[in-house]
C-alpha cells in the first residue's frame, strides 16, 4: 500500500508542460544512464562470500548506543559488551545498517533518536571489513559501484541480528530492522533472521538487476517504507517507483511517499525531520511483540 503523509499531498503536473533543457542537468542524467546501461551488461552477482573473519569484523566494530538510567550509553560493541551485560536489562532492539556512505552523522542521529525513545541501537560498520570495495559516488548520487555489495550486507544485517539474540541487553523478542539507503535496500531484500518488522529509508525497491528490486520481508514482517518522490538518488527510469508496488498482501505495511510541495519531497534523508520521527516510533511501538 502506497500512500502521501495526510499534510502533504500534491496536484498533478501535466505531462506536456515543456521543461527547460539545463544542460548541468542533461549532463548528470547522462552520466547516471551510462554508467547504469554499463552495470546492466556485466555478468551476475560476484561471489559475496569473503572470509569469515572479514565478515566478522563488521559485527565487531558495531557501534552501539543503549538507554541507562544515566543517559545513554555509547561505543564499539567489542569494548563495552561485557560492561552492558552486568549493567542492563533487556532492551527493545533495532539493527541499523548505514548507507553506501558509511557509518556518520546520518546514522548516530538515528541511534540517538532510537536511544532516546527506550531502544537499544546496535550499527554494524561494513567499513570495519579489510576489503570494502567503493559501491557509490555519493556526491554526484550515483550507486551501483559495486553489484556484489547488496549480498556482503545481508550477510551482515544476518550475522547482526543473530549475534544481538545472544547479548543479555537485548530483548531476543522484540528485534526491529531499519536500514538507509543502501542499508535501505539490504532492508528490503534480506532473507533469513526473522525481525518483527523492517523500516526502509531512502530506497523505492526498483532497479534493474533482479536482486535487488522488490521486497523480500516475510509476509509476516510489517514494512515501513519512507521515500521522497524527487530523491535525487533515483531520478534514472530504472528506479522510479516506491516500495508500495511490492506490498500487496500486506495489511500492515505502508509505503509513504512525500511528494511536491513539500520539502522532503527531493530529500534522500528522510529521518531528520520531527513527523517522519514520529512515524518511526509510533511503528516500532505498534510491532513490539506482547509479554
Amino acid at each position: 500500500m502506497t500512500r502521501c503523509h495526510p499534510a502533504r499531498r500534491s496536484s498533478l503536473v501535466s505531462l506536456q508542460e515543456p521543461v527547460p533543457w539545463n544542460p548541468v542537468r542533461a549532463a548528470r542524467e547522462m552520466a547516471a544512464v551510462v554508467v547504469f546501461a554499463l552495470l546492466l551488461v556485466l555478468p551476475g552477482p560476484l561471489n559475496a562470500t569473503l572470509d569469515d573473519a572479514d565478515l566478522q569484523r563488521t559485527w565487531q566494530r558495531a557501534f552501539v548506543i543503549v538507554p541507562d538510567e544515566s543517559g545513554l550509553i555509547r561505543g564499539w560493541i567489542e569494548d563495552i559488551d561485557s560492561r552492558l551485560e552486568r549493567t542492563l536489562s533487556p532492551h527493545p532492539t533495532v539493527i541499523y545498517l548505514h548507507g553506501c556512505a558509511g557509518l556518520g552523522r546520518i546514522s548516530h542521529d538515528a541511534a540517538r533518536l532510537l536511544g532516546e525513545a527506550g531502544y537499544a541501537v546496535i550499527m554494524p560498520d561494513s567499513f570495519a571489513r579489510e576489503n570494502k570495495p567503493r559501491s557509490c559516488d555519493a556526491a554526484r548520487h550515483i550507486g551501483g559501484l559495486h553489484r556484489a555489495v547488496l549480498g556482503w550486507r545481508q550477510a551482515e544485517a544476518n550475522l547482526a541480528i543473530s549475534q544481538a539474540r545472544r547479548l543479555a541487553w537485548v530483548d531476543p523478542d522484540n528485534i526491529f530492522l531499519w536500514g538507509f539507503s543502501e542499508g535501505g535496500t539490504t532492508t528490503a531484500t534480506v532473507t533469513g533472521e526473522p525481525v518483527n518488522a523492517r523500516i526502509i529509508e531512502g530506497w523505492t525497491c526498483h532497479a534493474g538487476w533482479n536482486e535487488y528490486r522488490g521486497l523480500d520481508a516475510p509476509s509476516t514482517e510489517p514494512v515501513l517504507a519512507l521515500l521522497g518522490a524527487g530523491d535525487p538518488w533515483f531520478q534514472s527510469i530504472y528506479l522510479k517507483g516506491d516500495c508500495g508496488a511490492f506490498m500487496k498482501g500486506r495489511p500492515s505495511s505502508t509505503s509513504i511517499v512525500y511528494r511536491r510541495p513539500d520539502f522532503l519531497a527531493t530529500k534522500h534523508h528522510l529521518s531528520w525531520h520531527p513527523d517522519v520521527q514520529h512515524l518511526i516510533l509510533e511503528f516500532l511501538a505498534l510491532h513490539h511483540a506482547q509479554p
